[in-house]
């Protein structure tokens, strides 16, 4: 797959949800826009974080900000807000959808679930 870094349209609904910069003491903290590219980018590609091009930063910076992403559950909020987007603009439409069942697993003749049905 073809990596495509973010536009500005979804930057702009991405950006809300990033960390706020720290305030200036020692080293200045890297572009977010560029650090998240190079998250996507590893993301997108499948490479190691060490073949992260250098035009997004340091590969060690670049995984750190992932791993601060990851624990404020920034990407789950990211997530949450483009679904709810996609549904006010109708983009995405459930009603053409379908589950796989095959890994829930069935109670066939489970006596203890059939106990637990007619309680």
């Amino acid at each position: 797959m073809a990596f495509r870094e973010i536009d500005d349209d979804l930057w702009e609904i991405v950006q809300k949800y990033l960390p706020p910069t720290k305030p200036h003491i020692g080293r200045p903290r890297c572009d977010p826009r560029r650090l998240f590219n190079g998250i996507l980018y590893v993301l997108t590609t499948g490479c190691s974080w060490l073949d992260v091009p250098a035009k997004y930063g340091t590969k060690s910076t670049v995984h750190r900000y992932h791993l601060e992403l990851c624990e404020k559950g920034v990407y789950q909020a990211i997530f949450l807000d483009l679904l709810r987007s996609g549904y006010a603009i109708k983009k995405i439409d459930l009603s053409h959808c379908a589950t796989d069942t095959k890994d829930i697993p069935a109670k066939k003749g489970d006596q203890r679930a059939m106990m637990a049905i007619k309680r």
